[in-house]
């Protein structure tokens, strides 16, 4: 069979956490969910258990410095310069092209 375009389904089954939240936190969460059912016009606010996943989720993708590690480009692919560009000042050297630079002499 050929192979599909879509790969390996992500594993989605649900990973049951038991956390423990101090009083501060938990009422910064309690007025938290609050403020969102305030914004979106809900007559209750979303419950901890449904508003914590989402919070962390969210700030987890958005963490550049976590995330920085996964956009490096590999050191190994090497660079060559398009064809008809300018020769580096190596090359000029290499090859008896002495022309200057603007404000050296």
């Amino acid at each position: 069979m050929a192979k599909l375009r879509i790969g390996p389904l992500p594993d989605d089954r649900p990973v049951k956490r038991t956390i423990t939240f101090t009083a501060a936190l938990d009422a910064l969460i309690r007025d938290y969910a609050a403020a969102i059912a305030a914004q979106d016009g809900l007559s209750e606010a979303p419950t901890i258990e449904k508003l914590v996943p989402i919070i962390v989720e969210r700030f987890i993708t958005t963490d550049r410095a976590f995330r920085a590690p996964v956009r490096r480009v590999p050191a190994a692919v090497p660079h060559k310069p398009p064809p008809n560009s300018e020769p580096s000042q190596s090359n000029r050297e290499r090859h008896g092209d002495q022309s200057t630079i603007a404000g050296s002499e």
